[in-house]
């Protein structure tokens, strides 16, 4: 069942995109939702939905103003999604390209904000949930090497960059707690530790977890000097207040500690 607050976003979406344009074909749900794993007020929902034939103009502006009018009346909703060509998604799998991205409350023709990877094609085939139109069934293979290829070299990428902004932030606040905003460091606990706790899941299990999934599995894994670090990022996901560390700056110097730790780990993981 899902949660009344994606029932609610999605039926209306689905409502006002059916009384606008005839070319729909099915709308599901992947990511957190599918996963059993989300929060409202802290997850995205996260939709795609399947075209027949390519858009016309016309059908673009069908979708916009349906966007328009799940943000009018649900303003805080925090959906975002793509628009992909039914036979594109049929034939080839993960070499379809959105047509349109709903991204940052704004329709985007330029693919901004797309989340379309091995991840998302993962997710959608397994565990993906129908909420409007035909049932697909999706004919493109799952194939854990090019999963497991794209989560290193994310890990080796994007997640490396934030390690090291940690890391050049730890030398420059020098100790001094009052140089830490302690709000942002909430922000990077939270999406750093369960972000990369994913990654490394992916890459032991050959599947695919929620964040909170992946904080459990982190502390089920990995030795209990970083378990309170764990706990307190999944307490932020969850909106709740309870922490484990009153210092910043030991916060700070454990999360770096912890991404590097989880950085080498799944680097050594795939040289076996």
């Amino acid at each position: 069942m899902l949660p009344d607050v994606v029932k609610k976003t999605l039926d209306l979406l689905c409502q006002s995109l059916s009384a606008r344009t005839t070319n729909i074909e099915s709308v599901y749900l992947y990511g957190s939702i599918a996963l059993n794993g989300y929060i409202e007020g802290s997850s995205d929902i996260d939709f795609l939905a399947i075209v027949r034939e390519p858009l016309s103009q016309a059908d673009i502006q069908a979708i916009a103003e349906a966007h328009e009018e799940v943000e009018r009346v649900l303003p805080s909703t925090d959906i975002m999604g793509a628009y992909l060509l039914l036979d594109d998604l049929m034939n080839k799998g993960t070499e379809s390209s959105p047509l349109l991205t709903y991204y940052n409350k704004h329709l985007n023709t330029t693919g901004a904000g797309a989340d379309i990877n091995p991840v998302t094609w993962w997710i959608l085939k397994k565990h993906g949930i129908k909420v409007y139109g035909s049932d697909l069934i999706f004919h493109y293979d799952l194939d854990i090497d090019a999963l497991q290829e794209y989560v290193i070299l994310n890990l080796n990428s994007y997640w490396v960059q934030w390690i090291e902004r940690l890391e050049k932030q730890l030398t420059e606040v020098k100790g001094l707690e009052q140089e830490i905003n302690e709000k942002q460091l909430d922000e990077a606990v939270e999406w750093c530790t369960l972000g990369m706790l994913r990654q490394l899941y992916t890459l032991n299990e050959y599947d695919i977890t929620s964040k909170i999934g992946a904080g459990i599995y982190g502390v089920e894994s990995l030795p209990e000097k970083w378990h309170g670090l764990i706990q307190e990022a999944m307490m932020i996901k969850l909106l709740k207040p309870d922490r484990n560390y009153t210092s910043q700056t030991q916060r700070l110097d454990d999360l770096a500690s912890l991404l590097r730790l989880i950085h080498s780990e799944a680097n050594r993981r795939t040289l076996r």
